[in-house]
């Protein structure tokens, strides 16, 4: 069996811990979903930083709906899951319980950098890190 990955833009890294539960062979996925994107409201600006990220990780950028694409990937590469990195993103975890009612789905967490309030803007990064960096920036008890 080959392993899905659905890659989001809240887990662009290669070492994202996606890959190690997923497994060796694992083949990863980027939808460049355009009712995502619009409903998300992004900029220019952050549509270019996803993409440049994009082209630099060893994963494959499908136009297109998330839900019907992993659907259909899912079945006519007979996977029997399908991993997901784990998200604070209100919108990318309805899509997520969306998929779980079709396909069988785990989710990987991953150690947060900070822990926010749910209530977090999400859609500048300016906002998201006035909040977060006070955290952040705490020295840690070791």
């Amino acid at each position: 069996m080959t392993a899905l990955v659905w890659l989001h833009e809240d887990a662009l890294r290669q070492d994202h811990p996606v890959y190690t539960a997923a497994g060796e062979d694992v083949i990863s996925y980027f939808f460049w979903d355009e009712n995502y994107l619009q409903e998300m409201d992004y900029g220019f600006k952050r549509l270019v930083f996803i993409y440049e990220t994009l082209c630099e990780l060893p994963v494959n950028i499908i136009h297109g709906s998330t839900v019907e694409g992993l659907s259909k990937l899912a079945e006519n590469q007979s996977c029997e899951k399908i991993y997901i990195p784990a998200t604070s993103n209100p919108v990318l975890q309805e899509i997520i319980a969306e998929l779980q009612h079709r396909l069988p789905v785990v989710v990987v967490e991953e150690t947060p950098f900070v822990s926010l309030t749910k209530d977090l803007d999400i859609k500048r990064f300016f906002r998201y890190w006035k909040k977060a960096k006070k955290l952040a920036m705490q020295p840690t008890d070791s």
